[in-house]
């Protein structure tokens, strides 16, 4: 009987490549201290270090970890939970990882550090919410939908090389496994990961490796996904030919009244307003705002509306966001999106000349974005806050889009937006 074949030895493209996992602290997850405090943000950092050391262990080994230490993490989870009620069950299961380690089953432990992950999201400590996803992805290294949470979170806490080498772990994992989805959608965000870089034919070719992936297996959402982000990248590199068309293609394809509709609406009106065509920008931006609730999204929304309002010399719409857009950015409401708004207020306000106002708006948007590490944000800034120092007017861009695409595509996207219910 003729024997099998040798297996074929891994490659670039079936073997996972190995993921960043530190972050800029000196001892990692120490960044859960700095935004959970007092006996919760402890209890889960040495929840994180547990999951960590357990996950990195053999499974033969497994049984001896932590010795005598469930007594003091049970002390310590009742103390915390006197905070918040919502963890009860998560860390009920990092207790029981410390009190039978040799017994935990995976998906208990995946779930926890998942919730524990949501809730620290949806209170915006993104750093809390980065590591124990990461703590799920280690616990569960074959799950290329962890992977890709792990990047999507990296991404948004500003760690860019961390993120890179996740997406591009979800995309070998994702392969392997045949989840088209999550390989659509790991494209997705690593082309959204070096847009952000600059890197725009990088850019390119993830985002077409997304939209060849989401047609080749009928994937309709992820379809118009990827035609906005190739829209909004040849808004970027100053493809006028390709932005029109992609701007059609993306609305036909997310359909009448989907709530995707309000990015590509913001996204036409910021280009357009950065291209000097106001007066469609403003009318765009301003269907958009009463569909839009979220602090971080709206005050980014709030900016552009200052922008072109600012821009168009209509003094009263732009008072009314400059005054919100400072309101919820002094008040820590606007977390990531208050350096985009503020240099929006201070384009605005340059536009109408109050000079003393723009500089204020690009102080602050540079301490903003310094502290993200949005490094094309603050050079934008101060290049423009040197200008109006000068009380120079900054230079805005003559060219535009013809008259009619534009018109036809505004009106295309305030009729879409008439329709969107939230």
């Amino acid at each position: 009987m003729p024997s099998s074949p040798p297996p074929r030895p891994a490659t670039r493209r079936t073997r996972p490549p190995p993921a960043i996992t530190r972050g800029p602290e000196p001892m990692p997850g120490l960044g859960i201290l700095d935004e959970v405090r007092g006996p919760l943000g402890v209890v889960l950092w040495k929840g994180l270090r547990n999951v960590t050391a357990w996950a990195g262990t053999p499974v033969s080994r497994r049984g001896g970890l932590f010795g005598g230490a469930a007594a003091e993490v049970r002390e310590a989870e009742v103390q915390a939970l006197r905070l918040d009620e919502e963890l009860v069950a998560p860390l009920s299961v990092l207790r029981r990882l410390v009190e039978a380690p040799g017994g935990m089953d995976v998906a208990r432990l995946v779930n926890a550090c998942r919730r524990v992950s949501m809730w620290a999201e949806r209170r915006g400590h993104l750093g809390t919410a980065l590591e124990f996803m990461q703590a799920a992805a280690l616990t569960a290294p074959q799950s290329a939908g962890l992977a890709y949470a792990v990047g999507r979170l990296a991404r948004r806490h500003a760690e860019y090389d961390r993120a890179e080498s996740w997406y591009a772990r979800a995309i070998v994992q994702a392969r392997r496994s045949g989840d088209w989805r999550v390989y659509a959608r790991s494209y997705s965000g690593l082309g959204n990961l070096f847009m952000q870089r600059g890197s725009y034919p990088a850019a390119k070719r993830a985002h077409m490796r997304c939209l060849v992936a989401a047609r080749r297996y009928s994937l309709p959402s992820l379809e118009g996904d990827a035609l906005h982000d190739l829209f909004g990248l040849a808004c970027e590199s100053g493809a006028d030919g390709d932005m029109h068309s992609l701007g059609l293609a993306t609305l036909e394809s997310y359909g009448r009244g989907s709530m995707k509709t309000l990015r590509l609406a913001y996204d036409t009106a910021y280009i357009w307003a950065t291209r000097g065509n106001f007066a469609e920008a403003l009318r765009v931006a301003a269907a958009i705002l009463p569909h839009v609730n979220d602090q971080e999204e709206r005050v980014v929304v709030l900016g552009l509306v200052a922008r072109a309002a600012g821009g168009s010399g209509d003094a009263t719409r732009f008072r009314y966001a400059a005054e919100e857009t400072w309101r919820m950015s002094r008040s820590g409401n606007a977390g990531e999106g208050a350096a985009r708004a503020l240099l929006g207020l201070a384009h605005g306000a340059a536009s109408l000349g109050q000079w003393e106002e723009a500089a204020d708006a690009l102080e602050a948007a540079i301490r903003y974005a310094t502290e993200r590490g949005e490094s094309r944000v603050v050079l934008t800034a101060e290049a423009m806050l040197d200008a109006v120092r000068r009380q120079r007017r900054t230079e805005e861009a003559v060219r535009t889009a013809s008259a009619e695409p534009a018109s036809e595509l505004a009106g295309r996207l305030v009729d879409a937006l008439a329709e969107v219910r939230a």
